[in-house]
């Protein structure tokens, strides 16, 4: 289960940093103003990254809330078949 999460949190954290390189392009591209470009900074990076992890995991709780109730149920299930066998 361990492993499963830390692989799920590495490609979490790779995905945010490649889309926040994206955003910041994407923001730069938008607005036709290369002059912008001298402006990029790490911190801008930085901030733009914490912000797409975060975003990236609420949404991952969102899509996960119905999976995590069918498990509980499927887990309950189980252990009752499991006291029965007994």
């Amino acid at each position: 289960m361990k492993k499963i999460f830390k692989k799920k949190l590495l490609s979490t954290l790779t995905f945010s940093a490649v889309a926040s390189i994206l955003l910041i392009l994407h923001g730069i591209f938008f607005d036709f103003d290369f002059s912008q470009i001298s402006r990029i900074t790490i911190e801008g990076f930085l901030f733009t990254f914490i912000l797409t992890f975060l975003a990236l995991i609420i949404l991952e709780k969102i899509f996960d809330l119905e999976e995590h109730e069918e498990i509980v149920k499927l887990r309950e299930r189980v252990s009752k078949l499991e006291k029965n066998k007994s």
